[in-house]
């Protein structure tokens, strides 16, 4: 008797799935995948970019000398 392990080994399927070749510059995405991961990226990258941008500027500005910014007024965030 054939048991599924041997019938696996030896290449013989019992479903009918008919298989054809890739195109050679099929990246393995279709274009409906895309935005699925392109919003939430977005998302992110606002909300890490806003904050990094504002305290660059107040640092920016006090290493240059501007009247009224210093690095006091960069928040620590370790207590």
């Amino acid at each position: 008797m054939a048991t599924r392990s041997n019938m696996l080994s030896a290449g013989i399927s019992n479903n009918k799935v008919k298989y054809s070749r890739l195109a050679a510059d099929d990246d393995g995405y279709i274009d409906l995948q895309h935005p699925d991961r392109t919003i939430p990226v977005i998302i992110i990258g606002i909300l890490v970019f806003l904050p990094g941008f504002y305290h660059l500027r107040i640092a920016y500005y006090a290493a240059k000398g501007y009247r009224g910014y210093s690095y006091d007024d960069i928040p620590d965030f370790g207590d």
